[in-house]
């Protein structure tokens, strides 16, 4: 369980360079290929649309490869994907092998996630996607930073490389390490236990209005998260007037406040009471933001940025354990659910933000991720509110800590 744990936290790592490394060297991008941040915006929904197919189909491939073969199939769609990035090939090319990455990390992400959830115990299931997002959070601190110093160097497209020999690298670790108690569950699913799998995914009405409250909050809360990390170099650049490698550094920020924030978010929303985390989250996150967009300097720009990654950093993790709470037996394929929801925000929000920067400004473009915030405490709060209604003890144990 030990080896693939870490082999876990390594992918996740992975995945988190894999997330934001388009975000971090799209100022850049955007020079080479003469184009706009409505183009920007189509290249991050492209590859967040690979990333939704890749989490939907994550099931059914783990099923038919057994979950190693599956991850190891979209390891090599990664490291092949960034190779032809590193080319710096046509602008229509680029399009067309976006949506490859976002299949590759996206499947890694829901199975390895699912794995956690289900075969842990206890608060252990909240500790342990906190420590996996946490190696994410990593990878999204280290890659902006990585870029900011290929940048300076004038060599932006050796990022893709490293990335994509990183990618070779946690390959080869899963085909070759042995993983313990877990090896027969990376295996091909029988007949018997799809069968099983289907049968449990049947759920009654007020299930099924808790299950669509719970994709809208992910749907919101990646698809902002991802706005704010994937245009926030650009954002810096533009309104605050930094250099391009400092504005690559507003993305470490953020990100290193996620990362740090992670050790310590199991602890608090087990304190706290999940429900009031994310109510706090959401609601906190709407209002840093809002002072981000009315700062105009540099130091205040940045203090704010840290600020939203401190609050924003457990939400992931602690809303995808405490929605499986509520749907025991189908983690897998809840899991997988949830997070494509989260591809769909990754996909559309940001093209929506990047519509808006360009046609409108970029101010309107963060006004628009603040009411998205606040949306996100909505949905949250209606959730709470569906789960005492319907459950009330499934409430009062989850929110036992608070």
């Amino acid at each position: 369980m030990r080896a693939f744990f870490w082999n876990g936290c390594l992918s996740y790592l992975l995945i988190g360079l894999a997330h934001v490394i388009m975000g971090s060297l799209l100022p850049e991008m955007l020079v080479y290929y003469n184009k706009d941040y409505s183009d920007g915006g189509l290249l991050v929904s492209f590859q967040f649309t690979g990333f939704l197919i890749g989490v939907l189909a994550g099931p059914w491939c783990a099923r038919q490869l057994g979950k190693r073969g599956a991850i190891l199939m979209c390891l090599f769609c990664l490291s092949a994907a960034q190779l032809v990035f590193f080319s710096l090939p046509a602008w229509g090319l680029v399009l067309a092998v976006a949506p490859v990455a976002g299949f590759g990390f996206g499947m890694v992400e829901t199975i390895i996630g699912a794995l956690v959830i289900q075969y842990m115990e206890g608060s252990q299931k909240t500790s342990s996607m906190a420590r996996l997002e946490v190696f994410f959070g990593l990878g999204a601190l280290l890659m902006p930073l990585f870029s900011s110093a290929f940048i300076a160097a004038g060599w932006w497209r050796g990022a893709f490389l490293s990335l994509s020999l990183l990618s070779v690298i946690v390959l080869v670790l899963w085909a070759k390490l042995p993983l313990g108690r877990m090896q027969s569950l990376m295996g091909r699913q029988d007949g018997g236990q799809a069968a099983e799998a289907r049968t449990r995914l049947r759920m009654s009405g007020g299930s099924w209005t808790l299950l669509i409250l719970f994709l809208l909050v992910f749907v919101v809360y990646v698809g902002t998260e991802m706005s704010v990390a994937n245009f926030l170099p650009s954002i810096l650049v533009e309104n605050v007037g930094v250099k391009p490698e400092i504005g690559a550094l507003g993305a470490t920020c953020f990100w290193g406040a996620i990362t740090v924030g992670r050790l310590f978010a199991a602890q608090l929303a087990e304190k706290v009471g999940k429900t009031r985390y994310l109510l706090l989250g959401s609601l906190g996150g709407a209002v840093i933001l809002a002072g981000f967009n009315m700062s105009s300097g540099a130091a205040a720009s940045f203090t704010l940025i840290l600020l939203l990654g401190l609050v924003m950093s457990g939400m992931f993790a602690v809303a995808l354990v405490y929605a499986n709470e509520f749907f025991r037996g189908r983690e897998e394929r809840i899991t997988s659910m949830l997070i494509a929801a989260g591809g769909v925000g990754g996909a559309l929000v940001p093209l929506l933000t990047g519509w808006l920067m360009e046609r409108l400004s970029i101010q309107q473009a963060l006004w628009a991720l603040v009411l998205f915030y606040a949306l996100m405490f909505v949905l949250v709060l209606q959730a709470s509110r569906s789960v005492e209604g319907k459950d009330g003890s499934s409430a009062s144990a989850q929110d036992s800590g608070g």
